[in-house]
């Protein structure tokens, strides 16, 4: 499992796509911190799910999936570790792009709700790319979902993945049950998920 682990992190932190993502998120969610604690929390949610969307599936995407499952036939085991690397990288990005949010003073009790809900809302990216595959059709699919399901029906106060997040970053312990809820349902569907035949993608 170490020798994944080391592998995953040695590809995501040197594809070029992925830095420029990381970077491109956390310097935008640094700059709003100085304005806004809640919409640095949804950018930290937003960075978080899509690059953990991104890096897991990459896989799918260039083809390398059928190498590492032929590398590790335990898919789980693949599934599990997909998930640590998403969440180090999204703690680190949510750690480093609050620095701003500390610095003001007001928001440093958001700054550790925001990082104790950063692991699910990247382990609930990686079994969504999982899942669907495709991270066009994710990203876009979500970005949707966010504007019109979570922002204009719900205005980000149901219960629904991105406003759960908004909500237990705010201090709320019932919003991060419900994104563990979330979570935890959409990781056995990744886990039936992943077992699927590669030939269709």
């Amino acid at each position: 499992m170490i020798a994944v682990l080391r592998s995953e992190l040695y590809r995501t932190l040197t594809v070029p796509a992925s830095l420029i993502a990381l970077a491109g998120f956390g310097l935008l969610a640094a700059l709003t911190g100085w304005f806004d604690e809640d919409f640095w929390s949804l950018l930290a949610a937003l960075g978080t799910f899509s690059t953990a969307v991104m890096v897991t599936a990459q896989h799918y995407q260039h083809r390398t999936a059928l190498l590492v499952f032929l590398g590790r036939p335990q898919r789980l085991t693949v599934l599990a570790v997909q998930c640590v690397v998403a969440v180090l990288i999204g703690v680190l990005l949510v750690a480093v792009s609050g620095i701003t949010v500390l610095r003001s003073g007001e928001g440093s009790e958001q700054y550790f709700t925001t990082l104790a809900a950063t692991p699910l809302i990247a382990v609930f990216g990686v079994a969504n790319a999982t899942i669907v595959r495709r991270p066009l059709w994710l990203l876009v699919g979500y970005l949707g979902w966010l504007v019109f399901a979570e922002g204009l029906i719900g205005r980000l106060e149901s219960p629904l993945p991105f406003s759960s997040f908004l909500m237990a970053s705010a201090g709320d312990p019932r919003a991060l049950f419900a994104l563990a809820c979330w979570t935890g349902a959409a990781l056995p569907v990744a886990a039936w998920s992943i077992s699927r035949d590669l030939s269709g993608d």
